[in-house]
């Protein structure tokens, strides 16, 4: 774990979401914006297909769709 500072522009997010009304208001919504990120990121990868899947795959599907009866 690391730990980063950022600087926001509190007048603008209270008047977006006025319920951030303190700093470890704001500081809880922005760490549950990064977990959401990582989540949302972690799913990408996982639904990405190396080279290698790809090719088994992709053989796969060629000797299904060419067998001999």
């Amino acid at each position: 774990m690391c730990t980063i500072s950022i600087d926001i522009d509190e007048t603008a997010i209270r008047d977006l979401l006025p319920e951030l009304d303190t700093t470890a208001a704001i500081r809880l919504w922005v760490q549950e914006l990064i977990d959401s990120r990582m989540h949302q990121m972690r799913l990408e990868d996982e639904e990405t297909m190396d080279v290698e899947e790809l090719r088994v795959m992709l053989h796969e599907t060629v000797r299904k769709e060419y067998a001999r009866p």
